[in-house]
């Protein structure tokens, strides 16, 4: 079966990337995007593949920037239509089938596509609150979030030109949701697109969280509207219970810390 799909997989210095590629089962083009990574990394990653038959094209940017990194994936792909990927995430089976019969069934000039994310965890108690909670603010809401996430080249023009702006370096999906929202471009979810996010550790999940506090301010100062989720105490009590709601409230305290230190950050730039 040909599947004019291209899947766009940005990575610094994750060599869960190798566990992501091979979960894609499927002969499609597979777009990795070293965002800002050594030389020693590429290069284990090119050479791991050197033999492959999967069709694997490289790009490489200087310096980290997912936003650059996913915008620069985007539009070097061929096909169409793009399929957004994780590093640390991996494919249930058929799920990129799922989104290949969805999208051909639709009309990818105004809907874009969403599949489930599954949060794993290692068995530890931290590890399920975590879990949890994460479930709770990505997975819960219908949003036009990646991962996992297809779009059509096609609604650049109604969104703006772009699909990630480089300036906002996190909380970039959150913009791009608030676009397509603005352009009336309905979100169609994809119930049989599973991926498997691996375990979070504490330390992982509480690092993303001050990121997107960064990402938050940065998108403040430069006026950018985004989606929002819900990720406060009384929503994630009740969806999943008093441990992960307690986690959330201290979660958030990770969020505002990265936002002041953004703000702060930038007045001494000023």
């Amino acid at each position: 079966m040909k599947m004019d799909i291209s899947i766009v997989i940005p990575c610094k210095d994750d060599t869960r990337i190798i566990r992501c590629i091979d979960s894609i089962r499927e002969n499609i083009e597979i777009v990795i995007v070293f965002n800002g990574s050594s030389d020693e990394y590429i290069k284990n990653i090119t050479e791991h593949y050197v033999d492959s038959k999967k069709k694997l094209k490289y790009i490489k940017i200087k310096q980290a920037n997912l936003a650059l990194a996913l915008e620069k994936g985007t539009w070097s792909s061929k096909n169409d239509c793009v399929l957004y990927m994780d590093s640390d995430c991996t494919y249930d089976k058929g799920a990129i089938k799922a989104f290949y019969y969805k999208v051909s069934a639709g009309d990818p000039k105004s809907e874009v596509y969403k599949g489930d994310v599954i949060f794993e965890n290692s068995g530890s108690i931290i590890s399920k609150i975590i879990a949890k909670s994460r479930q709770h603010h990505t997975a819960e809401k219908l949003t036009a979030y990646k991962p996992p996430l297809l779009v059509s080249k096609k609604i650049a023009r109604k969104i703006g030109g772009y699909f990630f702006n480089e300036k906002l370096i996190w909380r970039e999906d959150a913009d791009l949701d608030n676009r397509i929202r603005k352009a009336n471009i309905k979100i169609i979810h994809v119930p049989k697109g599973k991926i498997y996010h691996e375990a979070l550790t504490l330390k992982t999940d509480l690092r993303s969280t001050f990121r997107y506090g960064i990402g938050g301010a940065i998108a403040k100062s430069l006026n950018i509207k985004l989606t929002e989720v819900p990720r406060s105490f009384r929503s994630t009590l009740a969806s999943q219970g008093i441990l992960p709601a307690l986690y959330m409230l201290f979660r958030n305290r990770f969020y505002t810390a990265g936002y002041y230190y953004q703000q702060i950050k930038s007045s001494f730039c000023e």
